[in-house]
């Protein structure tokens, strides 16, 4: 097949997506299939050497590329760059790749793409929405509320006031459409002062900030490949929050696969996995993020329909400890696309 590895974009998370463009087009090409790869930020120029993508991913994009118009992902699907191309392979992450845009101007063009479709795209992107789908079809996640900026201020429907009344304890405090914990604090003894600092952290990667109660308790995550859950994952990063720096520097965070759990608690959250992936309409594969408090009680967070796909990325990882390599993986999410 004809494949276009598609990664890059002008998300925050650009760096990480090109890791993966690279390790996903030397799997497939080992895998028989001509591979060219696209970066949507050039716009009409966007086809890629591997030379032209080698970036560290523990680094953040320079704020140059994130200015750049959603126009570049028009002209990159108007383009030649899709010309005799039999799928695209999708891995940009966050806002303007992950949520359903890119997918619909594809869609347009019909383009045939791997994973979940526009809206299940959307959905998924959306925390708060998310959220109140995982409620619908009774999926435990933390008590959440939410903030709206609205001339520049995020002080509408939550105040601060409303925060500490109505999320007693520790609070999580993100943005509502982001990803790599971008923009995301843990407040452990919110106050007025830390409250708004992280209101306004979280404002700048979004119009909407989700407040939601912090769960004590372990970090699990689970790969969910066509109607299956791979084995469950455990978080541990040094110091006890999972951010952008723990997630992509070598050696600040330790995984466990398959996690230490009793079959009948693993079994459960492996299940709540694919209720979620399918209460969104997700397809072909995604990773869906728990807490898992100190009674063994879990509480879903959100699914990632584009997770991380480099190599050592926790999709790849879980895949593994299945008995599936990458190489494999790669193809089995073209098959199950």
């Amino acid at each position: 097949m004809n494949i276009a590895v598609v990664c890059g974009g002008i998300s925050p998370e650009r760096n990480v997506s090109l890791v993966g463009g690279l390790a996903t087009a030397n799997a497939l090409e080992h895998n028989g299939h001509t591979v060219r790869i696209i970066d949507p930020a050039f716009g009409s120029d966007s086809i890629r050497t591997k030379d032209q993508i080698l970036v560290n991913p523990s680094e953040l994009p320079s704020s140059d590329i994130l200015q750049l118009p959603k126009q570049r992902l028009l002209d990159c699907v108007q383009s030649s760059a899709f010309d005799g191309i039999d799928k695209a392979f999708l891995l940009v992450h966050g806002t303007n790749g992950e949520d359903g845009i890119f997918q619909a101007l594809l869609e347009a063009k019909g383009i045939p793409y791997t994973g979940s479709k526009v809206m299940s795209s959307a959905l998924a992107m959306n925390k708060l929405a998310s959220k109140v789908m995982f409620s619908a079809v009774g999926i435990q996640t933390p008590i959440w509320i939410a903030a709206v900026k609205s001339k520049g201020h995020l002080d509408n429907p939550a105040t601060i006031q409303d925060i500490l009344e109505e999320i007693p304890g520790s609070i999580v405090i993100k943005p509502n459409d982001q990803g790599s914990t971008l923009g995301m604090s843990i407040l452990h003894n919110p106050i007025s002062e830390t409250i708004y600092n992280a209101l306004q952290l979280a404002g700048e990667y979004s119009d909407i900030v989700l407040i939601e109660e912090f769960i004590e308790g372990r970090e699990l995550t689970v790969a969910v490949l066509g109607d299956e859950a791979l084995p469950i994952i455990e978080i541990e990063p040094e110091g006890g929050f999972y951010d952008y720096k723990r997630k992509y520097t070598k050696g600040f965070t330790e995984y466990y696969c398959p996690a230490d759990l009793s079959e009948d608690i693993s079994s459960f959250v492996q299940n709540l996995a694919i209720s979620a992936h399918h209460a969104l309409g997700c397809t072909a594969y995604s990773r869906v993020d728990f807490r898992l408090n100190e009674d063994n009680v879990p509480y879903c967070l959100e699914v990632n329909t584009i997770p991380g796909f480099s190599s050592t990325s926790l999709v790849p990882m879980a895949a593994k400890a299945a008995g599936i390599d990458f190489n494999r993986l790669c193809e089995m999410i073209i098959e199950l696309s």
